[in-house]
């Protein structure tokens, strides 16, 4: 795990740890927050078009461990998610499974089927998964934003198996 990890922080994540898959956690409100309050909502790798909560937790449910990273770049959060697990698979962890943030890698998304597929992640609150229990019960620092805070931080989330 130590190379995934060392290429992460490579590719410029803020924080990055492997922890227990056990400790992701999901949650029933938290897609309903995308829906009620996300201008991204509807594409394809968020709600309704993302897995439930509970989906997201059986899936989950199949894996011992995962990595969980972080960064104030948005932009950079799918690409390095879809890197490693793209490259995790080719070195025979065959089940990995990337989460990030909401795609933006079309202007507009078509709604029917990704352009782009090879980068396509799913949105890691639209498949349900709380950031804010997950973080905090694996050590990282995590707050809500204030009106002057200037730099968000996003999460991801590689299963790995």
């Amino acid at each position: 795990m130590e190379k995934y990890l060392e290429q992460l922080k490579a590719m410029g994540v803020l924080s990055v740890k492997e922890i227990k898959a056990g400790s992701i956690k999901t949650a029933p409100w938290v897609a309903f927050k995308c829906q009620y309050g996300c201008e991204v909502y509807g594409k394809l790798c968020c709600p309704p078009n993302a897995p439930s909560y509970k989906q997201t937790q059986e899936i989950i449910d199949c894996y011992e461990k995962a990595i969980l990273f972080n960064s104030n770049d948005m932009s950079i959060i799918n690409n390095v998610a879809a890197k490693i697990t793209r490259e995790l698979f080719f070195d025979g962890y065959y089940k990995a499974i990337g989460f990030g943030v909401a795609c933006g890698t079309c202007e507009v998304c078509n709604g029917k089927k990704c352009n782009f597929p090879a980068k396509a992640i799913p949105c890691i609150e639209g498949c349900g998964i709380d950031v804010f229990d997950t973080a905090r019960l694996n050590g990282f620092e995590i707050n809500t934003l204030k009106k002057e805070d200037t730099t968000p931080t996003f999460y991801g989330v590689i299963l790995v198996e």
